[in-house]
């Protein structure tokens, strides 16, 4: 128990080669002991040394069977299967030794959790379902991943309610008390907080609610950085800038490896006018994450913000070396490129990044617009038509189809579709907006009523209701506050402890953009696109 503690503390430092050591020790000491064996398996995993971690994971079971290394052998067979050749996972060996593990524990949570991940990612959507209630009947020790599991699936069903009702079921088990030191606290009630919050905040446009979900999370685990990143959204979306500042900060120092709280912050920052801010963080998160290829996405925005065109595109070229399979820079430089009057380059830029994810709506709305930039109207609505096929679950196409089709005058069809939008996507407010337009255009009252009425109940308030008076004093907050040429103390003290000036030459995952040279970065990413991008209408797998 020594030897896992002290290898647990080391890794979750981040300091693996020393909790291998550490776990040496042990084996050579207690070479019998499984859950030596089983910790070791871990960390040559996460050390990317698969085939030492399925032997030890197999030494540690033939010593003695146990649930948690049957459900580490078993994930690793899902990640890394043992079939190079066709690189295909052994489902039926999986569930085996899943079901193995609940048999030796019953009552084994995270065992329910990835067996029901299984079955839900294998399309069994019953089987995945019995498999978390029987967990949840089982009234299992780590209860929260189970409950998380459930939720996870009504979610990818499109049942946000459902899912929000078993989150709320699984909080209700672990209620929190400032005053009783008795009640226990568990740090996986994490999970569920920060998924309920991000319904509330994200579905639902309910900051305050998800705000009081995110504390009674924190009171089980105050130092989580995902639920102190949640926070500062919530403050950021009620308009709370300094509340979101400190929370930032705070989920930072936890974890200054947290590639999407160094996005955020960049972006409150740049959208608050705060370019200086915004730059210092970008880069502050490119050297802890040079492979997050939203931080790159994101720099790159603000330089074109800026009007330096050259700078964002020495960062989309990087970000696109660095993380080639991030679809939406390829969208955001194909934009830059769009906005400078270079349709050949942005043409051949979406064209790349729908060769690599055709179910991304957002690349065929930039196509579309590409095409209407070039005066190919006959192809703005075959290349939107195919982007619903492909991704038919992005309201934005059904929004620009049904503008389209108003500019050729063809009313009903865009009603269809925005309706059929609606149908979709019942959460997403601007088809309601678009469509009541339509409806204005045309002067249906008796549909502006109906609409009125549906969009009343859904989002639960007055549709054209105008902002609360607290939404009116952020929004004058914000106005008031303006663009700040001064460094926030918090920002430059995170500054300081990554290591980055905020005065020095940009530099970047150890390289300096002010030496690049901006024309053989561009031509060399650029090179290994196809030139044309009629790929966009030929018929295919989705």
């Amino acid at each position: 128990r020594l030897f896992n503690a002290w290898a647990k503390m080391e890794s979750k430092s981040g300091n693996l080669s020393e909790a291998r050591k550490i776990l040496g020790r042990g084996m050579e000491l207690y070479p019998k002991d499984y859950t030596l064996l089983q910790a070791a398996g871990n960390i040559e995993e996460r050390l990317g040394n698969i085939r030492s971690a399925r032997d030890l994971y197999g030494a540690s079971l033939s010593i003695e069977p146990s649930a948690p290394t049957l459900i580490a052998y078993a994930l690793l067979e899902l990640r890394s299967p043992i079939d190079i050749k066709t690189k295909a996972s052994n489902v039926t060996m999986v569930r085996k030794l899943f079901e193995e593990a609940l048999l030796i524990d019953p009552k084994h949570g995270p065992a329910y959790n990835a067996y029901g991940n299984l079955e839900r990612r294998q399309g069994n959507t019953a089987h995945a379902r019995q498999i978390y209630e029987d967990g949840i009947k089982a009234n299992c020790t780590d209860a929260p991943s189970v409950y998380h599991g459930l939720a996870k699936l009504h979610l990818s069903l499109g049942e946000v309610e459902e899912a929000r009702n078993v989150l709320q079921r699984g909080l209700a088990l672990f209620p929190t008390s400032e005053n009783n030191t008795l009640v226990p606290r568990n740090e996986n009630v994490a999970f569920l907080a920060h998924t309920l919050a991000m319904i509330d905040l994200n579905v639902n446009n309910n900051a305050k609610h998800a705000k009081e979900v995110l504390k009674q999370g924190l009171w089980h685990c105050r130092n989580s950085p995902q639920l102190l990143l949640g926070m500062a959204l919530c403050e950021s979306r009620l308009g709370n800038d300094n509340g979101a500042r400190d929370m930032f900060e705070r989920s930072l120092m936890a974890d200054q490896a947290h590639a999407q709280a160094w996005q955020a912050f960049g972006v409150m920052e740049m959208r608050a006018g705060n370019f200086r801010s915004a730059k210092l963080l970008f880069e502050c998160g490119l050297k802890n994450s040079p492979t997050h290829g939203a931080l790159w996405q994101a720099y790159g925005t603000l330089e074109s913000w800026k009007g330096n065109v050259g700078t964002a595109r020495i960062l989309f070229a990087a970000g696109i070396e660095k993380c080639p399979h991030h679809v939406p820079l390829y969208q955001a430089w194909a934009c830059l490129e769009l906005q400078d009057g270079d349709v050949i380059t942005a043409k051949r830029l979406i064209g790349e990044a729908l060769t690599r994810d055709k179910r991304n709506g957002s690349g065929w709305l930039v196509a579309a617009q590409i095409e209407e930039k070039m005066d190919n109207h006959g192809l703005v609505g075959l290349i939107l038509r195919r982007g619903i096929e492909c991704a038919p679950g992005d309201a934005e196409l059904y929004i620009a189809l049904a503008d389209h089709e108003i500019s050729r005058g063809k009313i009903d069809s865009a009603r269809e579709l925005l309706e059929k939008g609606m149908e979709i996507n019942p959460l997403h407010a601007p088809l309601y907006h678009s469509l009541a337009e339509l409806e204005a255009r045309v002067f249906n009252i008796e549909g502006l009523a109906r609409l009125n009425k549906r969009a009343a109940e859904i989002f639960q308030s007055d549709a054209n209701a105008p902002p609360t008076d607290e939404q009116l004093k952020a929004m004058e907050r914000q106005m008031k506050h303006g663009r700040s040429t001064r460094m926030p103390d918090g920002i430059t003290a995170l500054a300081e402890k990554i290591g980055v000036e905020s005065d020095e030459p940009t530099t970047i995952a150890g390289v300096s953009m002010d030496d690049v040279d901006l024309d053989s970065l561009v031509n060399n990413v650029l090179c290994g696109f196809g030139g044309e991008s009629g790929m966009m209408l030929q018929e295919g797998p989705m």
